[in-house]
């Protein structure tokens, strides 16, 4: 009986290996074909990083998104100049944080204070990065404190952030602070846009910024009437705080729209940075708070959004400060330096 289902066996694995030699040319086309059509789709996103980073390379060196790409550059050098894509500066900042500062998944604890929107947390979002290489070790895994709310500001407030501190671990542990607003930069270089995975039209990034940006264009002098509705509460805060910060805007409607809405972006940066500071203090002031933190980390930047279908986001890295006991050390031009 064994000997009879062993030489089945052999014919059927002879027949196979005939089969594959006389279709070897049409089964490598078709899956050619497969994988340009799989590569190619909006769906794009599902890749890993690693993989995506590559073909967003192999797509954009290809004849026909070459002009896209570069309007892209051109206007993301022009408003964000020194921007870097994730992969780059987010191997390079847990590389220095684990190396020179110490941080390990045994004894770190991630934060982020940046906007809620879903394209801030994809797979090669600089966060999920930061969180992979930070924080994984084997099979252990810390996760991440959301400290913002809409645009990036920490609207969880003091109790939030006493929370994020309470959560650090044991024995020296360390806290790490992700902020900043985000903006998109879409194809044709207009900053502001991005076209969205499974979507035909270009949607707005940062949304909330760009929804008080507009608010504020039509109000008389730029101001902005407190009316606050508890139900959006985010929302009036981020407009009456930036009306406060863009003053008139009628001095840069000269030099474009573009133009505008980077000032806004930065502006959001100073009031992310402001209000996450306030909380900060509030909380490292109360007694006996370093018995239990060793240090803090904050790292600050712009989050440009990318379409995925033509590249990663890229991050504009603003200031990375540590927070000892001993005082405050900006590192942000020793990271710079790094290659």
């Amino acid at each position: 009986m064994v000997m009879i289902l062993s030489t089945l066996f052999i014919k059927k694995c002879r027949r196979a290996r005939s089969f594959l030699l006389l279709n070897r040319k049409r089964i490598c086309w078709i899956s050619m074909a497969a994988l340009t059509l799989y590569v190619t789709s909006s769906y794009i996103f599902v890749l890993p990083s690693p993989a995506r980073v590559i073909v967003s390379i192999l797509y954009s060196s290809s004849g026909g998104s070459s002009a896209s790409s570069s309007l892209f550059e051109r206007s993301l050098n022009t408003h964000f100049p020194g921007a870097r894509r994730n992969s780059i500066i987010g191997t390079k900042l847990a590389r220095y944080l684990k190396n020179n500062r110490k941080y390990s998944s045994s004894n770190t604890l991630l934060g982020s204070s940046i906007c809620v929107d879903e394209i801030n947390e994809m797979s090669g979002s600089l966060i999920t990065l930061l969180e992979n290489q930070l924080l994984a070790s084997h099979k252990k895994h810390q996760g991440i404190f959301h400290l913002g709310g809409l645009g990036g500001l920490p609207f969880v407030g003091k109790t939030g952030m006493a929370a994020f501190v309470q959560h650090c671990p044991d024995k020296g542990g360390k806290l790490v602070i992700v902020f900043g607003p985000h903006v998109g930069i879409s194809e044709s270089g207009e900053v502001g846009k991005i076209k969205r995975t499974g979507m035909e039209r270009e949607t707005t990034s940062c949304g909330a910024a760009m929804a008080a940006y507009q608010a504020l264009s039509q109000q008389s002098n730029n101001s902005y009437h407190d009316n606050t509705d508890i139900m959006d509460f985010q929302e009036d805060y981020i407009v009456q705080e930036l009306g406060r910060k863009l003053g008139a805007l009628a001095a840069s409607e000269k030099n474009g729209g573009n133009s505008n809405v980077a000032l806004v972006t930065i502006k959001m940066y100073q009031m992310i940075w402001e209000l996450l500071k306030e909380n900060l203090d509030a909380t490292v002031s109360k007694p006996n708070f370093w018995e239990s933190v060793k240090e803090i980390t904050l790292l600050g930047g712009i989050i440009i959004n990318r379409s995925a279908l033509f590249g990663e986001d890229h991050f504009q890295l603003k200031a990375l400060i540590t927070i000892t006991q001993d005082g405050e050390t900006n590192l942000t031009e020793e990271i710079r330096s790094l290659h």
